[in-house]
Parts: C-alpha cells; sequence; structure tokens
C-alpha cells in the first residue's frame, strides 16, 4: 500500500501547513529577535533591573569587617547574590578562655542594601547581625575601611540567659593576628 502512505503523509504536510497558515502576523509592539549589529537595536539599550530581593551590595564588599580587639573580625562573603561568612573571636568563658572561636552563618538574608545572619550556637553563644555595608572613607579597596559593615550586633548566651545588643560600624581591612 504505498499509495496510502504518501497520501497519509501529504495529509500531515497538508496540516500543518494548514496551521502554520493561521499564525498571526507579528504586529508592531510584539517582541522580537534582532541580530547583533542591528541599526535598529542601538537607540533602545538593554537595561537590567535587580528583582525586589536582590542585592544592592556590591560582591567586592565582601571580606574582614574587624570586630576590634587583634584577630576578632566578621568575615563576609557576597557571591551570586548569596550571604556567607562567619566570626572569627576569642573564648572569654571559663572553659574557651583565649581560645579562638568560630561561629559560622547559620540563617542569612540579603535583600536590597539590607543583610542580616544568625550564627551557629559555639559553647552556648550565638550572634545574630541586622544592618548593611556601606561605603567607608578608604580611597582604595586595600586600605582599611573601604566598606563599613553598620548595625546591630547581639551577642545571645544561653547558658547566661543574656543578650547583648550593641551598635557597630566595623571597618573593613586585614584583623591583626
Amino acid at each position: 500500500m504505498p499509495g496510502t502512505h504518501a497520501v497519509h503523509h501529504l495529509g500531515l504536510c497538508g496540516l500543518l501547513a494548514l496551521c502554520l497558515g493561521s499564525v498571526p502576523a507579528q504586529t508592531a509592539n510584539a517582541p522580537k529577535l534582532h541580530h547583533r549589529g542591528d541599526p535598529s537595536t542601538t537607540d533602545h539599550p538593554i537595561v537590567v533591573k535587580p528583582n525586589p530581593g536582590d542585592s544592592l551590595i556590591p560582591e567586592d564588599a565582601s571580606g574582614e569587617y574587624m570586630l576590634g580587639k587583634p584577630g576578632e573580625f566578621i568575615e563576609i562573603t557576597l557571591q551570586f547574590g548569596e550571604l556567607s561568612g562567619y566570626i572569627s573571636r576569642q573564648g572569654d568563658g571559663d572553659s574557651d578562655q583565649g581560645t579562638p572561636l568560630t561561629f559560622f552563618f547559620d540563617q542569612t538574608s540579603l535583600h536590597g542594601q539590607q543583610i542580616s545572619f544568625t550564627t551557629r550556637q559555639v559553647h552556648g553563644v550565638w550572634y545574630s547581625f541586622t544592618g548593611t555595608i556601606l561605603r567607608g572613607a578608604g580611597k582604595t579597596r586595600e586600605e582599611d575601611g573601604y566598606y563599613v559593615l553598620t548595625g546591630d550586633l547581639i551577642e545571645h548566651d544561653a547558658a547566661r540567659n543574656t543578650e547583648v545588643r550593641r551598635s557597630v560600624a566595623l571597618k573593613s581591612g586585614r584583623a591583626l593576628s
């Protein structure tokens, strides 16, 4: 039955042509693809607007923010719209006096200019922070204070059942060991 197969194939081609023929023509306002270098696209620059949840803080604000005492700092990493990091400080409890402690970020949030994080608990202590990173007085990225981490840092202590809140303005830079 070679004739039936040919008729069937012709029927499918005809049906496809009929369907394609019914596609409406593009209107002047309809989006269309352009080739690079197409002169019709030069007067319409591409504008990328951040989503409401996207960070407006530059990724190069990543780095150490000095807590004040030598070797104590907050390490901030901003990458691909995500926030991660940790707090490094010396223990001051009976069992960890002078021991370096690292409090890794457990929960983070990064929206517009606002950042917040809560650390994991170490020896019953953890931290939470809400604030932002601003451009500081440093003239180059390598200079201390090029960025400033500013906001409220809270130290939570489960053993003492206390919360110590302090407003901070921490300069970016290299923490001294």
